[in-house]
């Protein structure tokens, strides 16, 4: 007597082949296409009439854990049972784990589209991805990078959810800086102040007093584009490399103390200023 297979397919119907392989014991009957699934032995979890379960014997899935009579059951789903604090670390603890794994907008695909298997799921597990996962932004003069990926236009979208920002931009004493000027005022235009962390990341080419000089003349007007923000959380701007350390160099070698002392103060002025605007001081 032929036996059919205990499989299920992808769309969790019955196999329809017949089985090849009948393990001695504590197996089930299953074809040669699904023989790695009758090595381990689950039970069938769909809740009956008087809260009893089905228990079938099937092959182990970790994408289902229904017999094929019980395919459509809706099973229960018992994360919901444990206390929002401990589903929160949870999520974050897979979020970190995806983070180790994937590129950033894999990272946040991939953790987005687990968060969907159930609606409080996802609000719960959206809310730690929002706010836990820096979203990086690169300006550049052919356009913009939203968590590593080109973007062609900007428009509103679940990026803008994200409380932490990284923008990171390049200045060159001859670059484009109206197409990188422009893109900084269209995506900023899409954010959302209350709230965020901002964080502006700018890589300065040059060494000579004229470069520092430059970075600190257009940096004004890549800030400028943010000031529309209020009551920021945090607000920070970072130069790489720090033009004070290569100002205090020049002044040491070429005596330059009172013009590289002025630049440094209208920075420092403009800074603390711009600071303050957005973070509401």
């Amino acid at each position: 007597m032929s036996l059919q297979c205990s499989a299920l397919t992808h769309s969790f119907g019955a196999c329809k082949n017949r089985a090849t392989i009948v393990p001695a014991s504590h197996g089930l009957p299953i074809c040669w296409i699904h023989r790695k699934l009758g090595q381990t032995v689950a039970s069938c979890q769909a809740v009956l009439g008087g809260n009893r379960k089905c228990l079938k014997k099937i092959p182990w899935s970790e994408r289902r854990q229904l017999c094929s009579e019980h395919a459509d059951f809706p099973l229960p789903c018992y994360i919901l049972r444990l206390p929002t604090e401990l589903r929160q670390q949870i999520f974050s603890y897979i979020l970190d784990d995806y983070q180790s794994q994937y590129v950033q907008f894999y990272t946040y695909y991939s953790f987005l589209k687990m968060a969907r298997l159930n609606r409080q799921i996802f609000e719960e597990a959206s809310d730690i991805l929002y706010r836990n996962f820096v979203c990086k932004i690169y300006l550049h003069h052919e356009g913009i990078y939203i968590l590593q990926r080109k973007c062609l236009s900007v428009r509103p979208g679940s990026w803008q959810r994200f409380k932490q920002f990284r923008f990171t931009m390049d200045i060159y004493r001859h670059g484009k800086h109206d197409e990188t000027l422009s893109n900084a005022r269209l995506i900023a235009a899409q954010l959302h102040g209350a709230n965020i962390k901002l964080h502006i990341s700018v890589a300065s080419f040059g060494s000579h007093l004229l470069d520092i000089h430059n970075t600190y003349n257009v940096l004004p007007l890549y800030l400028d584009a943010f000031r529309h923000l209020w009551r920021v959380q945090e607000a920070r701007v970072t130069i790489h490399p720090d033009p004070s350390v290569k100002l205090k160099e020049i002044e040491e070698r070429a005596g330059l103390s009172e013009e590289t002392m002025a630049i440094s103060l209208r920075w420092r002025r403009l800074y603390k200023e711009w600071v303050e605007v957005l973070e509401g001081f």
